[in-house]
């Protein structure tokens, strides 16, 4: 009967920690994915592959343009057309290293153009497109159709069939091939005017598929973007988180000490006044202590990310809670012995509470290193002491989020935390075991 309910317990836990873990999963799985397929919920891949869906009108006279530009270690490509008003329109990513863009609409005529590749200008040839007929491109693309009156023709790039055109309107067209150039086409003929959009099914290896779905670029060009200081905020962060976590420390340790070994008029009621604050939602603080900082000059600074944080209640009460179990007689044998009152602090009471301590100082070092609000408000978007999860927030764009890359990021910022986790493990039970004393 208990080996039955020990295994019922066993499983119980084991749930637990699945779940408890579940979101690194999670993370670590959407780091590793490919550009684009972080909100889909596919893990393992499929022999079956689905490309992404495409968009066409088929009738009326007009003109579509077609970039198409192929770099396996771009990250972000974006083109530059004259006819567009010189914007930057950011491409998709097709995989592979391939990225297209589509502009319909266009007047004929000769227009300039060029690619922004991570943030660098390249010009092919001689960066003129020509625009004329019903549709042209600078490049042919690697997936995509052309379109007349009314017909369109497929085009497909595979290393295996079948693969297959799947239209909105459920119709399924057969793609033959491949061509000498590895593409599959077809025609399909007598269609009514319209827009229409569809997407290709592709047989592919299950290792093709993996590839596909996932990669570790993710994570090198987190390391490697100059774009995004990686280093530099994973070091402010250990700076800030470190510094909030020894000051706070420092100061509930003392506060406990007094308000647990020492007497003085008034102590209950101001240490009650004290825990009453707790009540308070802590974003009510933030407007005058955002006031406080900006008047003493601490924007984008060490000191206006961490000190109004230092004074901790919940520190201060657990410190409180945990000395008054020290026994008096300890310190009064070191009075009689001539310690003084620092000596009785540090020699007696610090030791002692150390296990409290270093747990303190994690809970406001996670705290503080995943601490976005106040980091992103005291810093001007140009300051170098930008700290990680405020530099995350840049993979965030005007029209997309960078999900994989995000994720990457998040990755990396978990090791400190882990690291820390383990080291500071250890020391507690030795604290514990070494500094159990009884009245």
């Amino acid at each position: 009967m208990r080996s039955l309910k020990d295994f019922f317990v066993y499983i119980l836990l084991s749930v637990g920690a699945m779940l408890s873990i579940l979101p690194i999963i999670w993370m670590l799985v959407i780091a590793c994915k490919q550009q684009g397929q972080a909100l889909r919920f596919e893990f393992l891949p499929s022999t079956i592959g689905i490309s992404q869906p495409y968009s066409i009108k088929v009738g009326g006279k007009y003109n579509t343009v077609i970039f198409e530009y192929v770099n396996e270690d771009a990250q972000t490509v974006f083109v530059k057309a004259e006819f567009a008003g010189d914007k930057e329109v950011e491409m998709l990513s097709e995989g592979q290293g391939i990225f297209t863009a589509r502009f319909e609409g266009i007047t004929a005529g000769q227009y300039r153009y060029s690619f922004l590749v991570d943030g660098e200008e390249v010009v092919e040839g001689n960066g003129l497109i020509k625009v004329e007929g019903e549709y042209s491109y600078n490049h042919p693309p690697r997936n995509g159709t052309t379109a007349t009156e009314s017909s369109i023709t497929f085009r497909f790039r595979s290393s295996r069939s079948p693969v297959k055109a799947i239209l909105s309107t459920g119709q399924q067209i057969d793609l033959a091939g491949p061509d000498a150039a590895g593409y599959f086409t077809a025609q399909l003929n007598d269609l009514p005017a319209g827009d229409y959009s569809y997407r290709f099914e592709y047989a592919r290896s299950w290792t093709e598929g993996l590839a596909e779905l996932y990669t570790y670029k993710n994570f090198v060009a987190v390391l490697f973007n100059k774009d995004f200081p990686f280093l530099k905020f994973f070091l402010n962060s250990l700076i800030v988180a470190t510094l909030a976590a020894i000051f706070t420390v420092a100061l509930c340790t003392a506060g406990g000490y007094v308000f647990a070994k020492k007497n003085f008029y008034g102590k209950e009621v101001l240490f009650y006044i004290l825990l009453a604050t707790m009540l308070v939602p802590g974003l009510i603080f933030m407007v005058p202590q955002f006031v406080i900082v900006t008047k003493l000059g601490w924007i984008n600074t060490y000191a206006g990310m961490f000190v109004p944080h230092i004074a901790n209640v919940f520190g201060l009460y657990l410190l409180r809670q945990y000395m008054e179990t020290i026994p008096d007689s300890l310190f009064e044998a070191a009075r009689i012995d001539g310690a003084t009152e620092w000596q009785q602090f540090s020699v007696i009471a610090v030791p002692l509470s150390m296990p409290i301590m270093v747990t303190l100082f994690l809970l406001v070092f996670v705290g503080q290193w995943s601490n976005f609000l106040w980091q992103y408000i005291t810093n001007t978007p140009d300051s170098p002491l930008r700290t990680l999860p405020v530099g995350l927030a840049l993979f965030k764009g005007q029209y997309d989020i960078r999900w994989e890359q995000m994720m990457a990021g998040a990755c990396f910022s978990v090791i400190p935390i882990t690291i820390l986790f383990l080291l500071a493990q250890r020391f507690f039970i030795e604290g514990m075991t070494s500094g159990g004393v009884k009245e």
